[in-house]
C-alpha cells in the first residue's frame, strides 16, 4: 500500500540512488555530497510502498523577484519513479500534496525543468523561459578593444562575494530571476566540479564584471557572464579571446530575453539557436493578483481561470475593482456583471509575467474576451520578459 511521506536525512542515500538510476547522472561520492547538499535545503516528497521508495519529488524553497519586490517560490526538482511501482498515480497524488502545501504556505510561485511539457501542464505549469545558444569556431571570436581596467582569475573563496555582490545589482533589476543565497552559491559554483572564476577590476581596482566558464575537450563554455560597465563587458569580452589558442570552440547559453552580448559584432553570430526551458505555475491567482501592479489599469473588469484541478483553490472568477483613489481591490465572487476574461491558469501565467503578448494570445484564441476589453487592459501587462539563469 503505498504512503506519501516527507523524507528526511536518513532516507537520503535512498533518493540519491532513485534519482541517479532515473536521470543516469555520474553515480560518484561527489555529486553524492553535492545531491545531500540540495536535500538537505528542500522539502523532499516519497511515495514509498512498504520501504520502498517508490517515487520522489524534491520542493527547494527560494525567493525569486517579480515587479520589483520579493516572492516565495519553490523549485520541483528529481522527480523521478521506480519503474517496478510505476501506474499508481503516485507522481499525481506527491504534486496534489506539495501544491496544497505551496498554497498554504504562502509560496506564490513554482517553476519547474519538465521532461515532458504536456505531463506538467496537467498540474497548471507552463513554459516561461527560453535559452539562446551560441556555439563560434575559435577563430570567429569577435575582437573587441581592450579596456583600461584587468582582468584576474581567482579561486572560489576570492571571487563569490564579488559574484554575489555584481548578481545581485544585476539580476534583481530583471523578472523573473532567483534571489540567491549563499548556501545557494556553494551548490551552483563550488559544488560543481570544473568551474573557473574571472573578474574584473576597473581602473580604481573595483570589480566591475565577473566570468564563470569550465574548459574541456576543446570546448571553452561560459558558465555565466555578468558586467556592470561596458569597460567591464569589453573586459571579460578580450578575456574569453584570449583563449581562443588553446581550444576549438566558444559555447555560452543564457536566457532569451531578446537581447544578445554580440550585436556589436562587425559580423552577425552564425551559430545562433534557442529553446524552450523551465516552466512555471502561479500557486495562488488570489494572492498573485493582490501584488500585480495594476497602476495602469483605468477599468474594473473580471477574469476567468477555467480549470486548475491540482489547485482547484484557482479556478473560479476574481474581480479586480478600481476605487475612486485608484486603489485596486481583489475579490474572488461565483458570478460577475464586470467586463470579462476567460482563459486558462497555463495562459493567464504566460500574460501576467510577461511571455505572451495580449495580442497573441487574444489571436491564438487563448483568450476570450468581451468586446472593448482588450483596449482598456492592454497597458497593465509587462513588456519585459522574465529570465532565468539557474537550474533545479
Amino acid at each position: 500500500m503505498q504512503k506519501i511521506k516527507k523524507m528526511q536525512q536518513q532516507e537520503y542515500s535512498k533518493m540519491f540512488d532513485l534519482a541517479q538510476y532515473a536521470f543516469q547522472f555520474e553515480n560518484s561520492a561527489e555529486y553524492q555530497k553535492r545531491f545531500h547538499y540540495l536535500a538537505e535545503h528542500s522539502i523532499n516528497y516519497g511515495s514509498f510502498e512498504g520501504d520502498d521508495l517508490a517515487s520522489q519529488v524534491m520542493l527547494t524553497p527560494f525567493d525569486v523577484n517579480f515587479f520589483q519586490k520579493t516572492h516565495k517560490m519553490g523549485g520541483v526538482g528529481f522527480v523521478s519513479s521506480d519503474p517496478s511501482f510505476r501506474g499508481g498515480g503516485r507522481i499525481d497524488a506527491i504534486m496534489k500534496e506539495l501544491l496544497k502545501d505551496c498554497y498554504e504556505q504562502g509560496i506564490l510561485f513554482s517553476y519547474l525543468a519538465p521532461f515532458s511539457y504536456p505531463f506538467y501542464r496537467r498540474y497548471g505549469y507552463e513554459l516561461l523561459f527560453e535559452r539562446s545558444s551560441y556555439r563560434i569556431s575559435h577563430q570567429d571570436w569577435p575582437r573587441v578593444a581592450s579596456p583600461k581596467g584587468k582582468v584576474l582569475r581567482k579561486d572560489w573563496q576570492e571571487a563569490k562575494a564579488s559574484i554575489a555582490k555584481i548578481y545581485a545589482a544585476t539580476m534583481t533589476q530583471e523578472e523573473g530571476c532567483l534571489l540567491r543565497e549563499t548556501w545557494w552559491y556553494e551548490y551552483k559554483y563550488q559544488m560543481k566540479p570544473g568551474n573557473y572564476f574571472a573578474l574584473y577590476y576597473d581602473e580604481e581596482a573595483q570589480v566591475q564584471g565577473y566570468l564563470v566558464y569550465q574548459m574541456k575537450a576543446g570546448v571553452f563554455t561560459i558558465v555565466e557572464w555578468v558586467y556592470l560597465t561596458e569597460a567591464a563587458y569589453r573586459g571579460l569580452h578580450k578575456y574569453i579571446a584570449s583563449h581562443a589558442d588553446s581550444v576549438q570552440e566558444f559555447f555560452y547559453e543564457r536566457s532569451a530575453n531578446g537581447q544578445t552580448p554580440f550585436f556589436l559584432n562587425e559580423r552577425p553570430i552564425s551559430q545562433l539557436s534557442s529553446r524552450p526551458d523551465m516552466m512555471v505555475k502561479i500557486v495562488d491567482i488570489e494572492a498573485f493578483l493582490k501584488v500585480y501592479p495594476f497602476e495602469y489599469l483605468q477599468t474594473s473588469f473580471a477574469i476567468e481561470i477555467e480549470e486548475d484541478s491540482y489547485s482547484p483553490w484557482n479556478t473560479g472568477i476574481f474581480e479586480i475593482h478600481v476605487q475612486s483613489n485608484r486603489e485596486v481591490v481583489i475579490q474572488k465572487v461565483v458570478e460577475t456583471s464586470l467586463p470579462l476574461m476567460k482563459t486558462s491558469i497555463q495562459r493567464f501565467t504566460q500574460l501576467f509575467l510577461g511571455y505572451k503578448s495580449l495580442e497573441e494570445l487574444v489571436f491564438y484564441r487563448f483568450l476570450v474576451l468581451e468586446p472593448g476589453l482588450e483596449n482598456a487592459i492592454s497597458a497593465i501587462f509587462p513588456k519585459k520578459r522574465p529570465i532565468l539563469e539557474d537550474y533545479f
